[in-house]
């Protein structure tokens, strides 16, 4: 989910084409690192995707996200490849999922 609050905020900064725009861009990209996060053959990448994702996650209000992305972080750096790890990159992509579909819908309402 987007923090509306944050979103806004970026409207109000950027103006309402520029921040969908923006937006757009984030769920895009953001779809990829969760991709490559999830990809267990990518296990050295891991800890700079999730940085990556947490970073852009709390910029764009995408808060639950960008939470899990700094657990994910944090294990991988300290190569906690485990089942909680696992866990944690499922618990991600269910949560991603639900904010592609929220920030899709903020990116086409009028």
């Amino acid at each position: 989910m987007i923090d509306t609050a944050t979103f806004a905020q970026l409207q109000q900064d950027v103006g309402e084409d520029l921040a969908k725009q923006l937006l757009q861009v984030y769920l895009t990209e953001s779809t990829q690192i969760v991709n490559d996060i999830a990809d267990t053959t990518k296990q050295a990448t891991i800890s700079l995707n999730a940085h990556s994702l947490k970073s852009s996650s709390r910029s764009y209000g995408a808060l639950s996200v960008g939470s899990i992305a700094e657990q994910i972080e944090h294990k991988a750096k300290a190569e906690q490849f485990d089942r909680e790890l696992h866990d944690l990159v499922e618990t991600l992509q269910d949560q991603f999922s639900l904010t592609l579909k929220h920030g899709n819908s903020l990116i086409s309402s009028a």
